[in-house]
């Protein structure tokens, strides 16, 4: 028996059957999705009946980057930078949920996104079509398949699905080109950030090259990496001809960053991104006063002329406050952040 199709002027009775547990196609800005309410582990039996048992997860939809945020969080920052600088520009963001993935897609399509905010509760989808063939875009042909109900929006143009991405702590990973291309990812996820101490030679320089460490490494690692930030680091009185202490130096190589090459600047009011990282009150208000965007407030332990526990000890107040501010979680337990874990966070810790 064909799926019921409903008009546009029908919306609020399409929202309230995936309410009850229906299965109803609904136009999304690239093809035609199949929505069901998610269950408490954003999986629905009946939807996954329809793809034929598949094993893999379906993605969160919404009609708002805000239902997004708060459907699928609690994120850190970093992971709600990405999901609100991805998902309405083409791209399905997978972002950490306990211990897998949960993919988090904002849908554009005007009817799409209006139903998916009227529904009122947490709806996961996929694309109208049988597993592993094309997607479908005439709702007329789509109420031929085992559905409860197919929102008409018309028949779409043809378009590229959407891109999926993977959070990783300091980056993404491609998993599916699609709607946005590596250069427009790229121009979206990938921005500046600027730290800030004293003399550039310890507090600052470690986090700029820590962070330039971790995307090096997973850059060898994964395919199709897109790193999170272009790192660059100054100091109030720094002096280029002077060098990063032996005590730093060491402390630094504990978490595989390298300091021997590092050149102190001096801080340039001018030239500030807009994310700037103040490592402590000794210089926050300097970066207040110039940066034109947004300000972390760290405070991170001065170790110049102390003892090594001090280097030490502001090392790992470092790692704390980005896994806070800056680093993404894993989307999953793997081998590959073990080793990273291992190399930049200390031996257990996730970041």
């Amino acid at each position: 028996m064909p799926a019921r199709v409903l008009q546009p002027d029908q919306l609020e009775l399409a929202a309230q059957l995936i309410r009850e547990g229906a299965l109803v196609g609904f136009p999304t800005d690239t093809v035609y999705g199949v929505a069901a309410a998610a269950d408490v582990a954003f999986g629905n039996d009946k939807l996954k009946a329809f793809k034929g048992g598949r094993s893999e997860g379906f993605s969160l939809h919404a009609g708002s980057v805000d239902t997004a945020i708060r459907t699928a969080g609690p994120l850190l920052p970093a992971e709600e930078f990405a999901v609100r600088a991805l998902t309405p520009n083409g791209a399905t963001v997978v972002v950490a949920r306990k211990d897998t993935g949960l993919g988090v897609r904002v849908v554009q399509h005007p009817l799409g996104s209006r139903l998916l905010e009227l529904a009122g509760l947490p709806v996961i989808a996929t694309s109208a079509n049988e597993h592993g063939q094309p997607p479908l875009r005439d709702p007329a042909r789509i109420a031929q398949m085992p559905l409860d109900a197919v929102l008409d929006g018309g028949e779409l143009p043809e378009r590229p699905a959407s891109s999926v991405v993977r959070l990783l702590p300091s980056g993404l990973e491609i998993l599916r080109m699609g709607a946005a291309s590596r250069d427009k990812l790229a121009q979206m996820f990938t921005r500046p950030v600027h730290f800030v101490c004293l003399g550039n030679l310890n507090r600052s320089a470690f986090a700029h090259r820590l962070i330039e460490a971790m995307q090096n490494w997973l850059m060898r690692q994964v395919r199709d990496f897109v790193p999170a930030y272009a790192p660059s680091s100054s100091g109030l009185i720094a002096r280029a001809e002077r060098r990063s202490p032996p005590d730093m130096q060491q402390t630094a190589m504990r978490y595989n960053a390298s300091l021997a090459s590092h050149t102190p600047q001096v801080f340039d009011p001018d030239v500030l991104p807009p994310l700037c990282v103040s490592m402590g009150d000794d210089v926050v208000a300097e970066v207040q006063e110039f940066a034109a965007g947004e300000v972390l407030q760290w405070q991170i332990d001065d170790p110049m002329g102390k003892p090594p526990g001090v280097y030490a000890r502001a090392a790992r107040q470092v790692i704390e406050a980005m896994r806070r501010d800056l680093l993404a979680r894993w989307a999953g337990n793997t081998e590959m952040q073990r080793q990273f874990n291992a190399l930049f966070c200390g031996e257990g810790e996730t970041p």
